[in-house]
């Protein structure tokens, strides 16, 4: 159990179980009890535990939902909890001047990828997710996917961030695009841009 999860546990009394068991899931909630997959790796376990706490917290276990509809707007619902659980406003706000490196480094506990997403609330931006020169998401502040063709500082700042294999800022045509280039050694090489202004 991370150091994280172990005091979130602790300060809403609620009981973890780490479990092979779990497999093929990262978490699911059972009665009261958050039951996490032994295997996941620390910053997916904390965000998985944040995610079943809040379905506990958001009492979805006492009601199943009855169609799809439904059970997306819970998984839209605890996600949302999730973030505020993991990287609560009034802590993480503040700090929206710094770089993402930089507040990884403050917040150790989160992913880059969960930090990024919780920035986007605060600091207005284009973030695309980029695992091994591929898109995987674009998101805008409003939570809809933008369109995949990046532009051309973005493109610019990918290039070079792979080149470099570091974070990087790039101004360019009325665009700031911030490049952080992540390899945690699992197989894959991901860059998280994140663009301002003028996209």
């Amino acid at each position: 159990m991370t150091p994280f999860i172990r005091a979130a546990a602790q300060r809403y009394d609620v009981p973890v179980k780490i479990s092979s068991v779990v497999e093929g899931r990262r978490a699911f909630l059972l009665g009261t009890t958050i039951y996490l997959n032994a295997d996941l790796p620390e910053e997916r376990a904390n965000w998985a535990f944040c995610h079943e706490l809040a379905h506990l917290l958001l009492k979805h276990h006492e009601r199943m939902p009855r169609d799809t509809v439904e059970e997306e707007a819970q998984e839209r619902a605890a996600n949302f909890l999730a973030s505020d659980l993991i990287l609560p406003e009034e802590e993480f706000k503040p700090l929206m001047h710094l770089s993402l490196e930089e507040l990884k480094q403050r917040f150790s506990h989160a992913s880059y990828e969960v930090i990024a997403r919780r920035r986007l609330k605060f600091r207005p931006g284009l973030l695309t997710i980029v695992d091994d020169v591929k898109i995987s998401a674009r998101l805008a502040p409003d939570g809809w996917n933008r369109p995949m063709q990046l532009f051309p500082p973005e493109s610019q700042a990918l290039d070079r961030c792979l080149q470099e294999k570091n974070e990087l800022v790039l101004q360019e045509e009325g665009m700031t695009v911030e490049a952080t280039y992540i390899d945690e050694g699992r197989g894959v090489v991901r860059v998280i841009l994140f663009a301002e202004e003028g996209f």
